[in-house]
């Protein structure tokens, strides 16, 4: 709610009643959750991958053609499973951008911001709402 101040879309009075609906209407944790393990998930497929290659290729090297075919088995479901991994992100982030707009909203549905200042004040939230990382 701060941010909203001092960003001039909200006034100091009414800060505490901001901060109480943006505590209510911003709820990004479980997609924020989501997101995170997908990523997670998503780099333990990658490394799957790169070792069963080696796998396929040391099998397929002394002809145990049999079980290089798993380990190509093993890659095609490492790769599919990092394409659901990147599909759970892309929702969870959508998910994520449209709390900061929910959030901004109920703002504009209390009348302490402008509908004019809807966008702006969403995306106020989602800056302050985003840890910074160096």
């Amino acid at each position: 709610a701060q941010a909203l101040a001092d960003a001039g879309y909200l006034s100091d009075a009414d800060l505490d009643a901001a901060a109480v609906i943006l505590a209510d209407a911003l709820i990004v944790d479980a997609a924020e959750e989501n997101e995170a393990a997908a990523i997670e998930d998503y780099a333990e497929q990658e490394d799957l991958v790169a070792e069963a290659e080696v796998w396929a290729s040391e099998d397929a090297a002394v002809g145990d053609f049999e079980l290089a075919e798993l380990d190509e088995e093993i890659i095609d479901d490492a790769v599919e499973q990092a394409l659901d991994d990147e599909d759970t992100v892309i929702a969870a982030e959508e998910v994520i951008a449209a709390a900061y707009i929910d959030a901004a909203a109920a703002l504009l549905a209390a009348e302490l911001i402008d509908e004019a200042n809807l966008e702006a004040a969403a995306a106020v939230i989602a800056d302050a709402a985003i840890p910074a990382t160096d």
